[in-house]
């Protein structure tokens, strides 16, 4: 596997420096090697897209991304780019299709991603058009290996992940297991860009030093405390 370029790095593991944060080679590194690595990320929930054609988009990373229910019951999940020249085939965030076409030009999807027809393939008038040996199946879009557990849909871009339950271990499956019980329902949603690093929004949920100082009802209802 590839290694992320060194990082100059100040004596002390709990100083960091502020450039990790700000180049751009390293965070298209972390794309690659992170998001696009030997990991499983959240993709949405089963009952998100419950019929045949049902669909969503999302991010894994910066990768936007479909996950739909194919005409079999299975979930599958793709890149969001057109393979010809990278437009997004999906511009809402959800909706419920038979296949996709993508409005730049026309080359049309199955609900598993792979490429079906596109627009002009014989030329117009005997003239352009692809050659005769194109293949269709030789250009599907990039896809994610899925699975899921409790209702909740996870998708890997690397052939070299452990199966779900071996990655995310015994105690978590556990968990999700007991809340497999109870039928999840959407009763709506809320979406908020952050223009800035994902490592400060990772960070930032799981600092406790900020939460009793600036979300007061952190303290009040003891959900946080800076002493035992």
């Amino acid at each position: 596997m590839d290694q992320i370029s060194a990082v100059s790095w100040p004596k002390g593991l709990s100083q960091v420096p502020f450039h990790v944060y700000q180049d751009p080679e390293l965070l298209h590194q972390e794309q690659r090697l992170l998001f696009e690595g030997p990991v499983w990320n959240y993709l949405c929930l089963e009952t998100e897209i419950p019929n045949p054609g049902d669909w969503r988009t999302t991010f894994v990373g910066r990768m936007p991304v479909v996950v739909v229910r194919t005409e079999t019951g299975a979930v599958a999940a793709f890149e969001n780019r057109c393979v010809h020249r990278g437009a997004l085939i999906c511009l809402d965030n959800a909706g419920n299709s038979k296949d996709f076409t993508c409005v730049y030009h026309a080359w049309r999807y199955d609900l598993s991603g792979n490429l079906k027809s596109i627009a002009f393939r014989k030329g117009v008038n005997g003239k352009g058009g692809m050659p005769d040996d194109f293949r269709a199946e030789d250009h599907a879009t990039r896809k994610l290996r899925i699975e899921t557990i409790s209702g909740l849909v996870f998708g890997t871009f690397s052939g070299a992940t452990p199966a779900l339950e071996a990655f995310i271990g015994p105690e978590v499956a556990a968990a999700l297991r007991i809340n497999a019980s109870r039928k999840l329902q959407v009763i709506g949603r809320f979406t908020e860009v952050l223009p800035n690093n994902w490592k400060l929004y990772a960070e930032n949920v799981r600092d406790s030093y900020h939460a009793s100082l600036l979300h007061v009802f952190f303290a009040t209802f003891r959900i946080n405390r800076l002493s035992l």
